[in-house]
């Protein structure tokens, strides 16, 4: 009876173990896969550059305007470093030309992985100047270097706020810079970037995914230049109308016309 006893928990205590064996291999397994999944993601959306550049590029260009009458720009009053910075300062938040074209509207190819050499500085420059930041609106390449001036006599703050892009709260004095390292800047996306010593100072830093972004001039218009020919999706950021996707198609040794409305 005892050694019955013994036998049973035996043959449970060995299926139990193999129970756990195959547990433990089928864990292993979905780990690797997600590992595998993981990596190939990460791999299919690195960008490429063609060696040799686009062949018959085509391009994009048209112009970004305002739905109706634009609203007269916002006015902040000034209670700090008045006599450096003025009594009034005005929101950069939506320009709008004569023509009712929108500044800084930022344009990007969204399903392109391989293409055209970025053309972007080695080194990004911005700057804060007369109590404001310059430029407002600026794109870089992830993990770039730059620096942050300070041009002004007064101290001012370079307060980012991103995802885990990059994120920063440091004082800067007058006539000073600021050096952001290579790789500091970890992945593509949007930066919102303030100054907490003067409230009314307000940019943006966007992070792009390929070569293929642009922003606005002051007339609203826009050009992407060696587009290899296809159809893409076209995605308009602004910081205050939102974003907005549109499609195009590009043929090889054309322009094609996309022209925007918003608000």
């Amino acid at each position: 009876m005892s050694c019955s006893y013994r036998q049973g928990a035996g043959v449970r205590i060995s299926w139990i173990l193999n129970l756990t064996t195959k547990l433990s291999q089928v864990i292993f397994l979905v780990l690797v896969m997600m590992c595998w999944g993981g990596h190939a993601n990460a791999a299919s959306s690195q960008y490429i550059v063609l060696e040799g550049g686009v062949q018959s590029g085509g391009a994009i260009s048209g112009t970004v305007v305002f739905n109706g009458t634009a609203p007269d720009p916002e006015v902040f009053e000034v209670d700090t470093d008045e006599s450096y910075c003025g009594l009034k300062a005005y929101s950069e938040e939506l320009v709008v030309g004569s023509n009712g074209g929108i500044k800084n509207v930022v344009l990007s190819i969204e399903n392109i992985d391989t293409g055209k050499a970025w053309d972007f500085p080695t080194k990004f420059i911005f700057d804060q100047n007369k109590c404001k930041f310059n430029p407002h609106v600026m794109i870089i390449k992830s993990k770039s270097e730059g620096v942050v001036l300070n041009s002004d006599d007064v101290v001012h703050n370079i307060h980012t706020i991103s995802r885990g892009i990059f994120n920063i709260n440091k004082s800067t004095n007058g006539h000073s810079e600021t050096r952001i390292k290579e790789k500091k800047i970890r992945k593509p996306g949007v930066i919102r970037v303030k100054c907490d010593m003067h409230y009314w100072m307000k940019g943006w830093w966007i992070v792009a995914k390929n070569p293929y972004t642009v922003s606005t001039n002051q007339d609203g218009e826009f050009l992407i230049e060696d587009v290899p020919a296809g159809s893409y999706n076209i995605k308009a950021w602004h910081e205050k109308l939102g974003e907005s996707e549109y499609s195009v198609e590009v043929k090889a040794d054309e322009t094609a016309q996309l022209n925007v409305t918003l608000g």
